[in-house]
C-alpha cells in the first residue's frame, strides 16, 4: 500500500467537519462535478450505519459515465494511516446495500500524509484484493482558474488551494460578497469556511494571510449574529473544556507515576545500593500508578536485595 510520508500535526476535525458538510448541503449540485467530474447529482442518501466504527462523512446517488452509482465523499483535515482500510469497509457496506457501484472519493483539505490507490490485499506473491478509490488534494488545485471560471460554489476554499495570494483572496472576497448578497446566512457560512481554512493555511505568506484577515474583519458582526456559527462556537468552547480537563487529568497521572517512582528509587537506593543501578530502568517502565504504590509498600518490607529484585520484576510490563 502506498503511502507519502508527510505528517503533520493533529488538529480537532471541528468545525471544520460541519462546515465542510454545510457546503455539501447547500451546493452539493455544482460541487460535486468539481469533485468527479462527468458525475451529475441525483439524491443524497441518508446513511445510518449501526457499527460505531463507521463515521461517514456524505454519501451520494449520482449518474456517472451515463451510470447510476455511489459516490462517497470524505473530507480529510489530518493524517490517517487507515484512511483505505476505511473506505474498504464503507465500500462493502454499501455496495452490499445498494447493489451499486461505489465510487470513493477522500479530499484532502491540508498538506498531510495522503494514502494512495490501490489499496491491495496480499498472500505472498498472490493479490487476494484490489481497491481502487480517488484522492483529491486542494493544495495541489490551481486557485487562479476557479476564480478565473468563477466557481463559487468552491470560493471558499480557495485558501487550502495552490498559488494562492492577498490580491487573489482578498478579490474572491469582494465577489463572494457581491454573489450572495441576497443571502446573508448563505454569505457568513462560505466567510466561515474560509475563515477557518485561511487560519490553518501555512502556504500563505504571513503578510499576505494579514491582509486577508483584515479583509474579512468587514464581516465579524454578520458572522457573529448566524446562530449555526453561535452554534459551532459553543460547542468548540465545550469541547475545549472538556479537552482540558482531560489533559489536566492526564498530566496529574503523569506527576503522580513520576513521583512514586523517585519515591522507590530513594527507597531500594537506601535500603538496597547495590541494586539501585539495576533497578532504575525496571522502575521507569511501570506506568501504573496502583502497581508503583503496591511495589512501594512491598519493598518497605522486603528483608534481603534478591526479594527485592523479584518483587520489582513482578510489575514489570
Amino acid at each position: 500500500m502506498g503511502r507519502n510520508k508527510l505528517e503533520k500535526p493533529h488538529y480537532a476535525g471541528h468545525p471544520y467537519d460541519s462546515t465542510f458538510k454545510l457546503l455539501m448541503d447547500e451546493r452539493k449540485e455544482e460541487v460535486i462535478p468539481e469533485f468527479l467530474p462527468e458525475a451529475v447529482y441525483r439524491e443524497t442518501l441518508s446513511v445510518e450505519v449501526s457499527r460505531d466504527a463507521l463515521r461517514v462523512d456524505r454519501v451520494y446517488k449520482v449518474i456517472y459515465r451515463k451510470e447510476e452509482h455511489l459516490l462517497h465523499l470524505e473530507f480529510q483535515t489530518d493524517s490517517d494511516g487507515e484512511m483505505d482500510l476505511r473506505l474498504l469497509e464503507y465500500h462493502s457496506y454499501f455496495l452490499r446495500k445498494y447493489k451499486l457501484p461505489v465510487m470513493s472519493l477522500v479530499v484532502y483539505v491540508f498538506p498531510t500524509t495522503v494514502v494512495e490507490s490501490p489499496l491491495e490485499e496480499k498472500s505472498g506473491d498472490e493479490i487476494l484484493l484490489t481497491f481502487n478509490y480517488r484522492t483529491l488534494c486542494l493544495w495541489k488545485l490551481d486557485a487562479e482558474r476557479y476564480l478565473q471560471e468563477q466557481i463559487y460554489c468552491l470560493y471558499s476554499l480557495l485558501p487550502a488551494m495552490g498559488s494562492v495570494s492577498a490580491q487573489l483572496l482578498t478579490r474572491a472576497l469582494d465577489e463572494m460578497s457581491e454573489y450572495y448578497k441576497a443571502s446573508s446566512h448563505r454569505l457568513s457560512g462560505e466567510l466561515l469556511r474560509f475563515s477557518l481554512l485561511l487560519r490553518r493555511a501555512e502556504r500563505i505568506a504571513p503578510e499576505d494571510k494579514r491582509q486577508v484577515e483584515e479583509k474579512l474583519s468587514m464581516w465579524d458582526n454578520l458572522m457573529a449574529q448566524d446562530p449555526k456559527i453561535q452554534q459551532w462556537r459553543a460547542e468548540s468552547r465545550n469541547e475545549g473544556i472538556q479537552e482540558g480537563i482531560q489533559e489536566g487529568i492526564q498530566e496529574g497521572v503523569e506527576r503522580g507515576v513520576a513521583a512514586m517512582q523517585s519515591t522507590i528509587l530513594a527507597i531500594v537506593q537506601e535500603r538496597f545500593p547495590l541494586l539501585a543501578q539495576q533497578a532504575e530502568a525496571k522502575i521507569k517502565r511501570i506506568s501504573e500508578l496502583q502497581s508503583l504504590a503496591q511495589l512501594t509498600v512491598e519493598l518497605s518490607r522486603t528483608r534481603d536485595e534478591a526479594m527485592a529484585r523479584r518483587a520489582i520484576d513482578a510489575y514489570l510490563p
